[in-house]
């Protein structure tokens, strides 16, 4: 009887039990083909994290970008186009020198 009762009165071993706020329970699937998971592992590995924990903190702190709305991208290509255009102009006054450039562009 005495050997019992020393069972009992020893403190169990082991971690204790996590909170059931910070005890992660619930598992979600994602599918990735086969370079956009040798993606996530390479980036895992740069940032010295473990896959599920690099996935977990990328969906949690992620930052997602809406999609430009279409006048704001028309907007953007036509500053596009403009930069090209200044660039060839100043590829053209480098090459033919400036002063033939300006002859060329008065109207005659």
């Amino acid at each position: 009887m005495e050997k019992d009762n020393q069972d009992t009165d020893r403190k169990k071993g082991g971690r204790p039990k996590k909170s059931t706020v910070s005890w992660k329970s619930k598992t979600i699937g994602v599918c990735f083909s086969e370079p956009e998971l040798y993606a996530i592992r390479h980036r895992a590995a740069k940032a010295n994290l473990p896959v599920s924990v690099y996935c977990h903190d990328a969906v949690l702190n992620g930052v997602i970008k809406e999609p430009l709305k279409k006048e704001d991208l028309e907007t953007l290509k036509g500053l596009v186009n403009e930069g090209n255009n200044l660039n060839q102009i100043a590829k053209t006054a480098k090459f033919l020198g400036a002063k033939r450039l300006e002859n060329a562009a008065l109207p005659l």
